[in-house]
């Protein structure tokens, strides 16, 4: 029940299937490993991007930098810090240094007091334990669950990491089988691969959501003639285990045929109807962000990303907004059409304001402890799996 619930918070580009099809991973040293499907999903999921070449290394110790990159590809909630904000001073600039550069500024990796992150030092077992409290904090989540039987070992689990150890115990997270936590121990990469594998993946087996979104992706474009013309009036989006097709208006006229005739598991692909395509939400998150920064300054806004769910554009402030920044976006953008949430440190709860829905919401309100926004239904219009889908889609039909 648990994990039911932080899987469907973190997973919600995966498929249930009756066998796994995700792609193997490239690694030729993963022959010991008692089970190896936890790192061909990581890798299938695009959240092993730090790692380069052909082996994995499994009993490699997780380094901090590891594990800042490890966490933000698999969260996709943590936004990026804006240019021009203070940053890690031995971090250099690029993907990596962008992801240490996220998860300190959201306290749950944290740099030290000279400035530096430390991208090269180990990570323990307690460490990493903390750092995934400080995650479910952030996402409001932390609560402990049930009591559970103390670890042989928990006299040894340092004070400083001790509440951190025992919610994660109690949600059946990073629990080893033997009752030894084992808190000093390094942290390998292939225990870290087997922890966030269970944080994000639900009961049953996954199917490649690179492999359906290809699948529909060529469905769209032999019936639309392009992916470009699709998004003019649709969406396409993952929710928990389906994938979706947003419409505005009636689907043409063969998509839902070739989707049953040419996708491996049509029943994971829906069609909704919406009000909003990928084009409009372009629109409005650009009219969003200018009424924010001519209204308010470049330096109150964070970062802006659509939520195909509810059809919102959820923009990201350092503080609430004033009423005629409210009354301004309600304007440009419409009533209800976003969502202005600000950006709090990990445990804190966030401000929340949605202009022009009603007078109630004209002010800021605090979201209520315990209730979580599923964040990764806030994907980029068109994401990494959706780009490498088109990109897939493109080359066969240049060959």
């Amino acid at each position: 029940m648990v994990r039911h619930k932080i899987a469907a918070f973190l997973a919600a580009a995966m498929l249930l299937s009756a066998s796994p099809a995700f792609a193997d991973a490239p690694y030729t040293d993963l022959g010991g490993m008692a089970d190896r499907q936890a790192v061909d999903y990581l890798y299938d999921t695009q959240c092993l991007t730090f790692i380069t070449g052909n082996s994995f290394e499994p009993n490699r110790v997780l380094t901090r930098g590891e594990l800042a990159q490890l966490l933000y590809n698999v969260a996709g909630n943590i936004p990026l810090v804006q240019p021009g904000a203070p940053a890690l001073k031995d971090v250099s600039q690029g993907t990596a240094g962008d992801a240490m550069n996220a998860v300190a500024a959201q306290g749950i990796l944290t740099g030290y007091q000279d400035g530096n992150f430390q991208p090269e030092a180990p990570v323990s077992r307690e460490e990493f334990a903390d750092v995934i409290y400080r995650y479910l904090q952030y996402s409001r989540m932390a609560d402990p669950d049930q009591e559970v039987t103390p670890y042989a070992d928990e006299a040894q689990v340092s004070p400083a990491y001790a509440q951190a150890v025992a919610v994660l115990h109690s949600k059946n997270i990073m629990v080893p089988a033997d009752g030894y936590f084992r808190p000093k121990e390094g942290m390998t990469r292939a225990d870290a691969a087997q922890v966030f594998y269970r944080f994000m993946h639900s009961d049953g087996d996954y199917t490649s959501h690179v492999q359906i979104e290809t699948q529909v992706m060529k469905a769209i474009n032999a019936e639309y003639g392009s992916v470009l013309a699709y998004f003019q009036r649709g969406t396409m989006y993952w929710d928990n285990d389906v994938l979706v097709l947003g419409i505005k208006g009636s689907p043409s006229k063969y998509l839902t045929k070739r989707i049953k005739d040419d996708v491996s598991k049509p029943e994971a692909v829906q069609i909704r109807r919406v009000s909003l395509s990928h084009a409009d939400y372009s629109q409005l998150m650009n009219r969003a962000i200018h009424t924010i920064v001519d209204k308010e300054g470049v330096q109150n806004y964070v970062g802006a990303v659509p939520d195909y769910v509810h059809e919102q554009i959820v923009v990201t402030v350092r503080h609430p907004v004033s009423k005629d920044t409210l009354a301004e976006l309600s304007s440009r953008v419409g009533a209800g059409r976003v969502r202005l949430e600000t950006m709090v440190p990990a445990g804190q709860t966030a401000v929340v304001q949605v202009p022009g829905v009603d007078a109630s919401n004209e002010t800021t309100k605090a979201e209520p402890s315990g209730q979580t926004v599923n964040r990764r239904l806030y994907a980029a219009a068109l994401d990494d799996t959706t780009s490498s889908a088109v990109t897939s889609v493109q080359n066969d039909a240049m060959n």
